[in-house]
């Protein structure tokens, strides 16, 4: 008797593991992110939709916007002049991340230059500095995230000391941007 006890207790209960472990598949939906023009992307994961922005203050200061319900839940300052914005997914975490192309000095490399930014959604809300990069491998001439794998990848144009243009791509590896290979050199 306690035998069969036992038996369809643990038949039980590992059904119950079996049906909890496909209802978290199912809660998860397609993640999704669109680059709807130059400084707005749309996106869709497991926390919702919503709208990441940059936005005009001066002619060198810009904002980082998270939007959602059409209300602005967090910003983001930035206070130097903006060449490129986008997103992707570089963590694989299926939350956009929004990479930002600046133009500033840094405290290693004081000539003004063009440089990357990423920042991350933390809790799925706050826009938070992820890597502020002072440079990836040559001075940057302009980036583009490859949303064909996952987590994406950084696609990026460098200038060589010697003034020729190489293409290169790096994934995001702990702190920072990690090299993967070259493709145009």
């Amino acid at each position: 008797m306690r035998l069969i006890a036992k038996t369809i207790l643990m038949v039980c209960l590992l059904s119950s593991l079996i049906g909890c472990g496909q209802k978290q598949k199912e809660a998860v939906c397609e993640y999704g992110v669109v680059q709807v023009d130059s400084v707005t992307c749309r996106y869709r994961c497991a926390m919702g939709e919503g709208i990441l922005r940059l936005a005009t203050v001066t002619d060198s200061t810009y904002r980082i916007e998270h939007v959602k319900k059409d209300s602005v839940i967090d910003a983001w300052q930035l206070d130097y002049p903006v060449y490129r914005f986008t997103c992707g997914d570089v963590t694989g975490d299926s939350i956009p991340e929004v990479l930002v192309g600046t133009i500033k000095a840094t405290r290693y490399r004081p000539e003004k230059d063009k440089r990357l930014f990423i920042f991350h959604l933390h809790k799925g809300q706050f826009i938070r500095p992820l890597w502020l990069g002072s440079r990836v491998g040559c001075p940057l001439i302009d980036f583009k995230v490859e949303t064909d794998s996952m987590p994406n990848l950084v696609h990026t144009w460098e200038r060589k000391e010697n003034g020729d243009t190489i293409e290169v791509l790096y994934q995001l590896k702990g702190f920072g941007l990690k090299f993967i290979k070259y493709l145009k050199v």
